[in-house]
């Protein structure tokens, strides 16, 4: 969901489409090659498993950089929002299922049509965490700014010790990074950079070197016949790279640049992922492109070509989709928005 903002500069809009693409890559490799399956221990060494997990070392950090973003420059809390970041997701949950039904891909039930309609239970596993910082924005907005630097630095290494450290085993509290508290964190390090951190030098530098730091770490496992702690070492509250997507942040941040498309088409990015990561479209890019990529690409330089391609072609179609569905779905908006009643509660933030 994009966050109400102060006016940015097209440098951070080019950062929203680069993660984009990043995730997308990432479920390409992790999912269609099996990456993730180094967690439960049944992946299958391939010729190309030391670039997969360098290549996934680089981009892992995308999410985290994500919600820094959201932290650096504060959620905005809106009624309208809210409303029309549930449409959103709610219009590519049913019409989705609808269309792989309609195609043959998926069976018609009334069950199955019936889930589309819970997607904050069972879908997307970033959007019921995001809004519930969404919701929570108001309340950490207000009590991060009435902090001095001294007590916000306290607050954010108690969280780090609370739920950080332990990062490779993981614990109940972060939820190896995928939940709230997480993002809570990050958030919180976002308005501390705000406040206190104008510039990083060498940005790109350090964000390699973690990088490299997270790719020695899990390679080293991975030798040392440690496939689970391999995995575990891309929890999302893993603090090198925490520290990497800060990192990140700071490299683009440091380029000046405005552009109008650039703009335009970071307005479409969050469409992007609902749609690739819809359950039936995420399970036909694992199940069926990828397998069609492996059983036809055996050269290693060609394989990744090919998910690079297919990730630019999944990037245009959902940016597509989401310029589509904003065609459809802002009139019946701007209608929604016009009844009194409605106006009355949207104003209530």
């Amino acid at each position: 969901m994009k966050s109400e903002k102060v006016q940015r500069d097209s440098n951070i809009e080019l950062l929203r489409i680069v993660l984009m693409f990043m995730i997308i890559v990432h479920h390409l490799v992790t999912r269609g090659l099996k990456l993730r399956e180094l967690g439960s221990g049944t992946y299958t060494p391939m010729s190309s498993t030391t670039f997969q997990i360098l290549l996934n070392s680089f981009i892992i950090v995308a999410v985290n950089t994500y919600v820094f973003i959201s932290g650096y420059f504060e959620i905005k809390f809106k009624i309208k929002v809210l409303i029309s970041f549930l449409i959103q997701c709610l219009f590519y949950s049913i019409l989705l299922y609808l269309i792989f039904v309609w195609l043959g891909l998926n069976v018609w039930s009334i069950k199955g049509f019936a889930m589309t309609f819970y997607f904050l239970y069972k879908g997307w596993w970033f959007v019921p965490v995001y809004l519930t910082l969404y919701a929570l924005s108001p309340m950490l907005n207000k009590g991060l700014a009435g902090m001095n630097q001294k007590q916000l630095i306290c607050m954010i290494i108690v969280l780090l010790i609370l739920a950080h450290i332990k990062f490779v085993m993981g614990n109940f509290i972060s939820d190896r990074g995928f939940g709230i508290y997480n993002f809570i964190f990050i958030y919180a390090v976002a308005h501390y950079c705000r406040n206190y951190v104008k510039k990083v030098d060498y940005a790109w530098l350090w964000y390699t070197c973690c990088s490299l730091l997270i790719f020695a770490m899990a390679y080293g496992l991975y030798l040392f016949g440690k496939p689970k702690i391999t995995w575990a070492v891309y929890n999302y509250n893993n603090p090198v790279m925490i520290l990497s997507a800060v990192f990140l942040f700071y490299t683009f941040k440091n380029i000046s640049i405005r552009s109008g498309l650039i703009n335009s088409i970071a307005g479409l990015v969050f469409g992007t992922y609902l749609f690739h990561e819809q359950r039936d479209v995420c399970l036909y890019l694992r199940d069926h492109v990828m397998v069609y990529v492996q059983d036809t690409v055996h050269n290693d330089i060609a394989l990744f070509a090919s998910i690079f391609l297919l990730a630019v072609l999944v990037f245009i179609a959902g940016i597509s989709i989401e310029k589509i569905r904003q065609y459809i779905c802002d009139p019946v908006l701007n209608y929604l928005y016009s009844i009194k009643w409605v106006q009355r509660v949207s104003d209530l933030n």
